[in-house]
């Protein structure tokens, strides 16, 4: 008699496309629950939780940093970990569809918004320059 070999596939080959280690900052609806993205691919992520993770089986994950939000469906838990695969993903800078209103809401207030005037107000920004500054020497011209 003879043995068939009984290959088993490791999570890698698994995968439809390759997952990029990252560690960027994040948040998860609904329960505005922080996390880091440990990596990330266009069909899904592994998300680390510092408490509970959400036990919701349907969630809105939100990159903090660039404000693209995805929706996703969980498909493991792990210990303060879960991997979850992503179905669409949305801008937060655009216009968003309802179920995403509130959470636009909530990362468009991530950072106080400057004006105008009050940025030309500000000591950082330099009025005038003295003219021989404004270009290196070797740029200059003379007429």
């Amino acid at each position: 008699m003879g043995q068939t070999a009984v290959r088993t596939m490791s999570a890698k080959d698994r995968r439809n496309a390759e997952r990029i280690a990252t560690s960027l900052r994040g948040k998860v609806f609904p329960g505005q629950i922080d996390c880091v993205i440990a990596d990330f691919s266009k069909m899904g992520a592994r998300l680390k939780f510092e408490g509970a993770p959400p036990e919701e089986s349907r969630m809105t994950m939100v990159v903090w940093s660039s404000g693209v939000a995805f929706d996703a469906q969980v498909r493991w838990r792990r210990g303060l970990e879960l991997g979850g695969q992503v179905f669409s993903s949305r801008d937060l800078r655009r216009p968003p569809p309802p179920h995403l209103a509130a959470i636009q809401a909530l990362w468009m207030k991530r950072r106080p918004r400057v004006g105008r005037r009050q940025l030309i107000a500000s000591p950082v920004i330099l009025h005038q320059r003295p003219r021989s500054q404004r270009f290196p020497a070797p740029y200059r011209q003379e007429f």
